[in-house]
């Protein structure tokens, strides 16, 4: 690996909502789901290709102030953590740093190791990464010596899912370009389907060290895949399924090599539930809304069908209980106390995926000099984490995979994963995508 950039932080600022939020808006009530996770950060990076006439002050300029017009709409977010129950909207603002990298955005693009990226975040790799009663949302904009930049934010899960996030970036770009009618209004009312209590059971989360990296699976080896684990249970099994089930069993195998004994596993796969609910809740409701639908295994070795078959029951047990059952134990880990002790004595492999397939990660986050050429997630601090999102032409799916450092290297030469998957190629860009600033008179 590589030396990690080096990053030197120009400023740091306080950036608060542009028009004051009114009174009746000033505490907003957390939901179950809010409730249930904790105050984690979660980190985004999104990268540009942008041509090396970029004035950097200029950009950093309109990006506070389109960030400011964002916080109007999106006021809880600059608010802080009250208690258990509920989020101050007092307008005490989000943390914005300016860096400028000593390298060049090439070095990362040939050579997309997280650990080059370590800079690009508040945390640098280290550190706590629980927000407690902190910023709900910091963010950092570094720029790199040919004129790239780098945009990396840290959400705290308290309130803001991956929809949540992608929703704010949409709507902050948009913003950023003068777009203002593209400008989404979001919804706070995830409370009103889910109340809160103050039963509510801690969604269970271990912090240790984690080891990344990065797979690419094209459209062709997808399809390989999918027609490989058909059965006659499951005939038709979605590309995320197959996909899950792929690394699922590499990652157990993984954890028996280096263990040296099987263990039970436990898988919990996100599922978006705003279209679910009844009634539904809006596409921009803004909030925590996520369930999770839980798969296990026993100790003994299953094949790719065996593990998808286990994929589409959960699936099958969610749709027609899930959100009941989720409102009658006060969890979103619906599994029984047996496991949930396994777990707490660390007796069972904990995998948790989430697709962002459906997403518009790349698309939704143009600033006004192009979509990003590359979007990743630097976690250093929890393992037996899969996150999927689509390639940038949407045809294939990455993979970014964290694991403990002792299962990482197993993981990433198992011929059985790397027969489908590309590990960690250098990122393709495509000239047609490097952006361009202009100016908006409008910021």
């Amino acid at each position: 690996m590589k030396r990690a950039l080096k990053v030197e932080i120009q400023g740091r600022e306080i950036i608060k909502p542009s028009h004051p939020t009114p009174h009746h808006l000033r505490n907003l009530e957390l939901s179950l789901l809010d409730q249930t996770n904790y105050s984690l950060y979660v980190c985004t990076c999104f990268l540009y290709k942008v041509n090396n006439n970029v004035k950097a002050d200029q950009v950093s300029q309109r990006l506070k102030s389109s960030l400011s017009e964002t916080l109007t709409k999106f006021y809880p977010f600059a608010g802080r953590v009250k208690d258990d129950f509920s989020i101050e909207c007092n307008d005490e603002g989000v943390e914005f740093i300016d860096g400028r990298a000593d390298g060049f955005l090439s070095e990362y693009l040939q050579n997309p190791d997280q650990k080059l990226l370590t800079e690009f975040q508040p945390f640098g790799g280290k550190g706590d990464p629980i927000a407690g009663k902190g910023p709900l949302l910091i963010l950092q904009v570094t720029f790199f010596k040919c004129g790239g930049v780098a945009i990396t934010t840290l959400s705290s899960h308290k309130l803001i899912d991956a929809l949540s996030s992608s929703i704010f970036i949409s709507c902050w770009a948009a913003v950023a370009r003068g777009e203002f009618r593209k400008a989404v209004v979001p919804e706070f009312v995830a409370a009103s389907i889910f109340p809160p209590s103050e039963s509510f059971v801690p969604f269970p989360t271990h912090f240790s060290p984690a080891e990344s990296n990065r797979f690419v699976f094209d459209a062709s080896k997808l399809a390989q895949l999918q027609a490989e684990v058909a059965s006659a249970s499951v005939p038709r099994p979605s590309r995320v399924e197959a996909l899950t089930a792929l690394i699922w069993k590499c990652a157990r195998t993984a954890s028996r090599s280096n263990r040296g004994f099987a263990r039970p596993s436990l898988l919990v796969q996100a599922v978006n539930l705003r279209s679910v609910v009844v009634p539904p809740l809006s596409e921009n409701s803004v909030g925590n809304s996520i369930g999770f639908m839980p798969a296990q295994t026993s100790e003994k070795e299953m094949e790719l069908q065996e593990l998808v078959c286990k994929l589409r029951k959960a699936k099958d047990e969610f749709s027609n209980n899930g959100i009941q059952t989720l409102l009658e134990t006060k969890s979103i880990l619906n599994v029984s106390e047996s496991t949930r002790d396994k777990f707490e004595r660390d007796e069972i492999d904990f995998f948790s995926f989430t697709s962002m397939i459906s997403f518009p990660v790349h698309e939704g986050a143009d600033f006004g000099w192009g979509k990003p050429i590359h979007v990743t997630f630097p976690n250093y601090t929890t393992p037996n984490v899969v996150i999927l999102v689509s390639t940038e032409d949407g045809a294939g799916i990455e993979a970014f995979v964290y694991l403990s450092p002792e299962d990482m290297p197993i993981f990433e030469r198992s011929q059985e994963l790397l027969s489908f998957a590309t590990l960690n190629p250098p990122v393709q860009v495509n000239e047609k995508e490097k952006g361009s600033f202009a100016s908006k008179s409008s910021l």
